[in-house]
């Protein structure tokens, strides 16, 4: 925005009961200055009742304060006269009144601009007399009839104020628009330069034209045209609608150019010498559409910067934009490393804060300002927004102390840490929370102790995991914390009530252990599910605190059913036993298991049927036993065992470990890469109603693809991957290599299916590659004849059309996102 905009106050004054009306006219102010406030170069603000600070004198003085700043008054009437703003019965009889005879007064000595009277009209039953507070309303309307000194209107509803209120402050900006060019024009002319009326033939200066030259001189050459079909492209009619969007008036104002007609001008226009006008309206259609990325901002936000500032256009819909435009912007400003926006003469740093926090501010827009201020601000605003935060509702109080622990969680964890508990805050986003507990080693056991009555399940936890590691759980705390409502932190209290002597009964560890989820029906017919992860890695950590003796003691004890202790067994003591795990590797532990049954039956523990049974439960136990002998195998790090590995892969079915993994990275060749697809991530029998369909370890499976095909990135990525896996892939790409890869690879990527793959592939190469290089890849990307992806573009765009420092913030934040 530029440095010379002048804030034009205008006074609203009326009785109690217009409560609607004075709201439509905040809404139409913000509207009226969306649409003209820089081509006028003054900034409409309006000023009431609501805007008086309170303080120790009469209400009424501190509202005169304010209508004493105004230019224009204007004073809306219904039914209600007011009642008197003091004790003095001589004098006003009305708060009402006495703004109205002030204001008459201040215009009579030259102080105040204008005003203008608004009447609601007032239904009178017929028959009846009107109250006196409606006669005082009639009598004050007669005189203003009578006198025809002030300008007044009629209107019947709420729409119907709009719109009379909105020709009169557009009436008003223009008439300051003549002012202040009188002024300029004042300023600049010599006492020999004739005036304007003077020199009437001469042709209008350019600023003065509705369309500015450029638009003008195409739209001139349009004219030109003959009717002919192949006379006019696409992209010269999505101008001519661009040249519409960039002009507003009452009732259109909110429009914006359509996402095909902003791509088609891209395609075709984006470095012809376009107009202010239309790279404005361009800017405004990419932050609009900015949450989908479906259309090019990036190009347009450098176009139209300001005097170097880049994001002035950015910043000024993030605090006087629509709820859209707010949005978009303030996440834009968020991941570009902005500072809290301010508009210069129109609203500082405090009045910002207080209309993006207020109570009244859209949902959406308020979370994307939490967003921006937790990484975004600085320790010097905390005092600022604590002053704020105490005008708003508990909830919202809430999330602004959130974002406080977010900006402190960058400088000052623990101090962060102790705010967070004492605020009894309850939540803080991820990201925070990884900030929090970055150096575990610098935070105070006694600050860690007090997380342990925190709200947040992962604050808890990971306090938890600390004072375990420390040995700083006390009995009875551990005792509590084994009724927590998070079976994690129920975990690390077993594990403490285990290692300070307190021995729990198996059942009351699995009860306090076991997740019991209910599902569908009703009733006696309402199914349930349990979850005994939690439980399971309990009894894992009690076995793996044996002796080899007392494992294999465990074995033979467990009979068939026996995949936890064997695998605690060659866990523990894989190398003792390596001799062993081969064995039972080379036949998936089919003569293991034939032998357990064998075993059991011989000892009378088994009958037919029960047989028949098991065997119905050999493939999990057979299945669970070569995953856990092949992980703690491939632990042991040999290159000869990779033929085993391998036959065990192809033959049996196993789910993804890290160690399994590591194992291929290191040792395996190309032909691994489709064994590492098909390692099971869904562990059988584990599944249910609320199972979550996602890929297990998708980046390790990535990273060992990588490591093994480092020399064949192109054919990595003409495998069929599963598109998580292919997203970690991308993430990992180490930037030489994408570098090194050919533009015609480079586009094939960017057009697949799959959009977070898209847009992680994009964010890649504006990482990887140089300015120049990203501008020819767009060029060649949008310029093509096949099939082309709209947030593909947006990025590459960033990369062309912003300096290279920003854009390496940007890329950064945006795919920590991802």
């Amino acid at each position: 925005m530029s440095d010379t905009l002048k804030v034009i106050r205008i006074f609203i004054g009326s009785p109690g009961g217009l409560d609607a009306e004075r709201q439509a006219a905040h809404d139409v102010i913000e509207s009226v200055n969306r649409s003209h406030s820089e081509r006028w170069g003054c900034h409409l603000k309006l000023l009431g009742w609501e805007s008086a600070i309170p303080g120790y004198v009469r209400p009424q003085s501190k509202i005169n304060e304010d209508l004493d700043r105004c230019d224009y008054f204007l004073g809306v009437l219904w039914d209600k006269w007011g009642s008197r703003p003091s004790n003095d019965i001589d004098g006003y009889t009305s708060g009402f009144e006495e703004e109205f005879v002030r204001a008459k007064k201040r215009i009579e000595d030259g102080l105040m601009r204008d005003m203008a009277i608004y009447f609601k009209d007032v239904e009178v039953p017929q028959g009846m007399e009107p109250g006196e507070e409606i006669k005082k309303v009639l009598t004050f309307r007669t005189q203003c009839i009578d006198e025809k000194r002030v300008f007044f209107k009629g209107f019947e509803n709420v729409q119907d104020f709009r719109d009379v209120v909105r020709a009169k402050l557009e009436e008003i900006g223009w008439q300051e628009t003549e002012i202040f060019r009188q002024i300029d024009q004042q300023k600049g002319q010599s006492e020999n330069t004739p005036s304007r009326d003077e020199r009437s033939e001469e042709p209008v200066a350019q600023e003065e034209w509705l369309i500015e030259d450029e638009a003008r001189e195409f739209l001139s050459n349009m004219l030109q045209r003959t009717p002919e079909w192949e006379a006019t492209m696409a992209h010269e009619i999505a101008r001519i609608r661009l040249i519409a969007s960039a002009l507003t008036r009452s009732g259109n104002d909110d429009t914006y150019l359509g996402n095909h007609d902003a791509n088609k001008i891209f395609q075709s226009m984006r470095d012809k010498n376009l107009s202010a006008q239309e790279i404005r309206a361009l800017n405004d259609c990419g932050l609009v559409g900015f949450e989908h990325q479906n259309v090019p901002l990036w190009r347009w936000i450098a176009k139209g910067a300001d005097e170097g500032d880049l994001f002035g256009r950015t910043s000024l819909l993030a605090t006087v934009g629509n709820e859209r435009e707010k949005k978009n912007s303030i996440e834009v400003l968020e991941i570009a490393d902005q500072p809290i926006p301010v508009v210069d003469g129109l609203l500082d740093k405090k009045q910002v804060l207080e209309s993006w926090l207020s109570d009244d501010t859209n949902n959406q827009v308020f979370e994307a300002v939490v967003s921006f201020l937790s990484s975004n601000a600085d320790v010097e605003d905390i005092p600022l927004l604590e002053e704020v935060a105490a005008n708003c509702s508990l909830h919202r109080r809430g999330k602004i102390e959130a974002a406080i622990i977010g900006i402190l969680s960058q400088s000052s964890p623990n101090i962060a840490i102790e705010r967070l508990v004492e605020n009894d805050v309850d939540a803080v986003g991820e990201r925070v929370v990884k900030a929090l507990f970055a150096s575990p080693q610098s935070l105070p056991t006694e600050t860690m102790a007090k997380c342990l009555s925190a709200k947040q399940d992962i604050v808890r936890h990971r306090a938890a995991q600390i004072l375990f590691e420390r040995d700083e759980i006390v009995l009875d705390v551990a005792e509590t914390l084994l009724t927590d409502s998070n079976f994690e932190i129920r975990l690390v209290a077993a594990e403490t009530l285990k290692k300070l002597g307190k021995e729990l009964g198996d059942e009351v560890v699995k009860n306090a252990l076991t997740i019991v989820k209910k599902t569908s029906g009703f009733g006696l017919f309402q199914r349930t599910e349990t979850d005994a992860t939690h439980h399971d890695r309990y009894l894992s950590n009690r076995l793996a605190e044996l002796s080899f003796a007392a494992l294999q003691q465990r074995i033979a004890e467990a009979g068939v059913f026996d995949h936890r202790e064997l695998s605690a067994l060659y866990s523990k003591f894989t190398s003792k036993v390596q001799h062993e795990i081969r064995e039972n590797l080379v036949d998936g532990f089919a003569a293991h298991f034939d032998a357990a049954i064998k075993k059991q039956v011989d000892a009378g523990k088994l009958d037919p049927d029960t047989v028949s049974r098991v065997r119905k439960l050999e493939e999990f136990q057979r299945k669970q036993l070569c995953t856990q002998a092949l992980t703690a195998f491939c632990g042991i790090g040999k290159a000869k065992d990779l033929d085993l590995v391998r036959t065990t892969l192809d033959g049996y079915e196993v789910e993804a470990t890290e160690n399994i993994l590591n194992f291929l990275a290191r040792f395996g060749n190309w032909s691994d890469i489709e064994r590492i697809k098909k390692l099971e991530d869904y562990p059988f029998g584990r599944g249910g109603l609320l199972s979550i369909n996602v890929t297990k370890l998708p980046t390790q499976k990535a990273r060992a693809i990588l490591t093994i095909g480092k020399m064949r990135i192109a054919d990595i990525l003409e495998l069929d991957l599963d598109v998580q896996i292919l997203r970690s892939l991308a993430k990992q790409l180490p930037k030489s290599m994408i570098a090194k890869l050919s533009d015609e690879i480079l586009l094939r990527e960017m057009n697949r299916k799959d959009g977070e793959y898209r847009i992680i592939f994009a964010l890649r190469c504006v990482q990887s590659l140089s300015k120049s290089r990203v501008s020819s890849l767009l060029d060649a990307y949008v310029d093509s004849n096949s099939h082309r992806y709209y947030n593909s573009v947006h990025w590459l765009d960033l990369g062309a059309s912003l300096p290279q420092r920003l854009v390496k913030t940007i890329v950064e934040r945006k795919l920590a996102q991802h």
